[in-house]
């Protein structure tokens, strides 16, 4: 039986650094968030959830997504900082999920190829061992982007405030397996134009 897999993609903050919405950032015809959205749909998830909050009705309005494996999640706390989007999207998703990638709506360049690769081992992982384990891929030394969740940890995750994101609780997890991906993708975020313009070759790939 195929196990429970989620990917959760937090896309709720208010880009004061890049001066307007970025996840409708225009990158090969495709807005950033749809990218990193069709992203997650390329491998065998049994849902997909985007949290949005600031801009969440012109976002939504924009990007289309037929697939009935995704929804959306509003985030009326955002401003709060991403622990309220990371909490909203592990509540939309409920504890029966046994595992969860969460993606950055502003991490546009990661490949299917990462996100498969997560994807397998994180569901190999839960048929063979018990408790709760992260996994993230790694590029020359750099970790980065989609981190999974196998069995994740609800009662810390829903303890974290303000900015902490994940960082904040994989220390406390029993593992951590860090996957080797030939993959730049994995730590590159865009959060100011200066981004867009450094790794704009990127989306013409």
């Amino acid at each position: 039986m195929q196990p429970n897999i989620a990917a959760l993609i937090l896309a709720a903050g208010a880009s004061s650094r890049m001066g307007k919405p970025k996840q409708l950032l225009e990158l090969d015809g495709k807005y950033m968030l749809e990218r990193v959205i069709r992203l997650a749909l390329s491998a065998e998830f049994t849902e997909v959830v985007a949290v949005v909050g600031c801009q969440s009705e012109r976002i939504r309005q924009l990007i289309r997504i037929e697939d009935t494996r995704f929804r959306w999640e509003v985030n009326l706390d955002a401003l709060m900082g991403q622990s309220t989007s990371l909490q909203a999207g592990f509540r939309a998703l409920g504890e029966a999920v046994e595992g969860v990638m969460v993606l950055l709506g502003d991490q546009p360049f990661i490949s299917e190829k990462t996100v498969r690769r997560v994807f397998e081992e994180g569901s190999s992982i839960l048929n063979e061992v018990q408790g709760s384990f992260v996994i993230q891929p790694s590029f020359q030394g750099k970790i980065g982007h989609p981190v999974f969740f196998v069995r994740p940890p609800y009662a810390d995750i829903f303890y974290l405030q303000g900015d902490q994101g994940a960082k904040g609780i994989l220390e406390k997890l029993n593992g951590r397996i860090l996957v080797p991906v030939a993959d730049e993708g994995i730590v590159i975020d865009l959060d100011t134009p200066e981004d867009v313009k450094q790794y704009s070759f990127k989306s013409e790939k």
